[in-house]
C-alpha cells in the first residue's frame, strides 16, 4: 500500500460542533476619489445615505441633486474561527455591489455583521486595503487586479460569542476533511493504540467518534489532535479549470504510451462596408452594401509519440512536448483518459 508523508490527526479533521462561522453585512464605503456609485443608477446607495443621515438627525427634503460619487455600497463578509470569543478581532472582506469603479482609499463605515440566524455577532469598520487600481482618461481605461474588492485585517470586533458544542459527557466526534474509509479507520486505530481499545471508533468514512474515558476533555482532545499518523496516498487526480486553462495533477498520475496528432484550424471572416451609387439621372437610390469574405486555414498536424511516464516530472515533460495551448491541452488530456493512456481521475471545476 502506498503511503503519504506523516502528518497529525489535527491536520486531517475538524472537531464536530466547532465549525468555522460565516458572517455578512451591508454597509457603505466613503472617502472615494470620485470612483463611487452613481446614485441615480444605484438607488439603494442613495436610500442608505438618506437613512444614515436621518438617524443622525439630518433631514433632506430635496434629494434629486444628490450625486455623492465618493460613496459606494458594499457587502462585508467574514469567517470567524471556532472558539472565538467576544472582543476578539477578525478579518473582513469588502466587495462593491453597485457600479463603483474602485473602492481604493475608502473607509468602511460601522457595519453590523450577522450570522445565518440573523443575529448580530460583530461590527466592522476602518480604512480598506485594496491591491488593485483603475484609472481612465480620454475614453481609455486601465485596471490592475480587482479594485472593487478590499480587505480589512482585524477590522471586525466580535460582540457576541458563537458557542461551540464539541464535548458532551466526554464524547466527541472528529469530522474528516476528506472522507475516506481507509483514513477514518487508520485514525481510529492510532487513537486506540494510544488510549485503549474503546477510545475511538470509525462511525463512517467521514466521522470518527472518540471518548475521553474520564480524562480531562481539553487535554485529551489536544493530545488526540497531535498524534502522528501516516495517511494513504491520495488517488491519482487531475484537476482542470476550464475557464482559466489551469491543470493541476498530484504525484500519482502516470502516462502510458500514446500517439497524439494535434493541429489548428483557423477560420477568418471579414466584412467590408461599401456604398452602391446609382448612375446619373437613373432615379436610383443609394444603398449600403456589405461584402463578406470567408477564408479558412488548416495548420499542419503534429504527430507526437508520448512515451511511458511513471513520475509526475515525466508526465509534465511529455505533455510539454505537445506544445499545445492550455485549452487544447485540456482536450488532449481528456482524450488520453478516454483512450486509457493516462492514469488519474479528471475533475473539472
Amino acid at each position: 500500500m502506498a503511503l503519504a508523508d506523516s502528518t497529525t490527526i489535527g491536520q486531517l479533521v475538524t472537531v464536530a460542533g466547532a465549525p468555522t462561522n460565516q458572517l455578512y453585512g451591508y454597509g457603505l464605503v466613503v472617502g472615494l476619489a470620485g470612483t463611487g456609485d452613481q446614485t441615480t443608477q444605484v438607488p439603494y446607495t442613495q436610500q442608505t445615505i438618506l437613512n444614515m443621515l436621518r438617524n443622525m438627525g439630518i433631514s433632506m427634503t430635496n434629494v434629486t441633486t444628490m450625486q455623492p460619487y465618493d460613496v459606494a455600497s458594499v457587502m462585508v463578509t467574514a469567517e470567524v474561527p471556532a472558539f472565538a470569543h467576544a472582543g476578539q478581532h477578525v478579518d473582513v472582506t469588502v466587495s462593491a455591489i453597485g457600479n463603483a469603479t474602485s473602492i481604493a482609499g475608502g473607509v468602511l463605515l460601522p457595519t453590523p455583521l450577522r450570522g445565518g440566524n440573523g443575529q448580530v455577532y460583530a461590527q466592522a469598520q476602518g480604512p480598506l486595503l485594496v491591491s488593485g487600481f483603475a484609472t481612465s482618461a480620454g475614453g481609455n481605461t486601465t485596471s490592475v487586479n480587482v479594485p472593487t474588492v478590499g480587505n480589512l485585517p482585524g477590522g471586525a470586533i466580535l460582540s457576541n460569542t458563537i458557542q461551540a458544542n464539541y464535548n458532551i459527557n466526554g464524547n466527541s466526534a472528529l469530522l474528516l476533511d476528506t472522507p475516506s474509509f481507509e483514513t477514518a479507520q487508520r485514525i481510529s486505530d492510532v487513537i486506540n493504540a494510544a488510549y485503549g481499545g474503546n477510545a475511538a471508533s470509525a462511525a463512517s468514512p467521514g466521522e470518527v467518534d472518540i471518548n475521553a474515558n474520564g480524562q480531562n476533555p481539553m487535554r485529551f482532545m489536544a493530545n488526540v489532535l497531535s498524534l502522528p499518523i501516516t495517511t494513504p496516498q491520495q488517488p491519482p487526480t487531475i484537476i482542470v479549470d476550464a475557464q482559466s486553462g489551469t491543470i493541476v495533477m498530484n504525484a500519482g498520475v502516470s502516462l502510458g504510451p500514446a500517439v497524439v496528432s494535434h493541429g489548428d484550424l483557423t477560420v477568418n471572416i471579414q466584412t467590408q462596408n461599401a456604398v452602391s451609387q446609382p448612375g446619373p439621372f437613373s432615379n436610383g437610390v443609394t444603398v449600403g452594401v456589405q461584402n463578406t469574405v470567408v477564408s479558412a486555414k488548416q495548420g499542419k498536424a503534429q504527430v507526437i509519440n508520448l512515451p511511458h511516464a511513471a513520475t509526475l516530472q515525466d508526465v509534465a515533460a511529455a505533455l510539454n512536448a505537445v506544445g499545445a495551448s492550455p485549452s487544447d491541452l485540456i482536450a488532449i488530456i481528456e482524450a488520453l483518459k478516454q483512450a486509457g493512456a493516462i492514469n488519474g481521475n479528471i475533475k473539472v471545476i
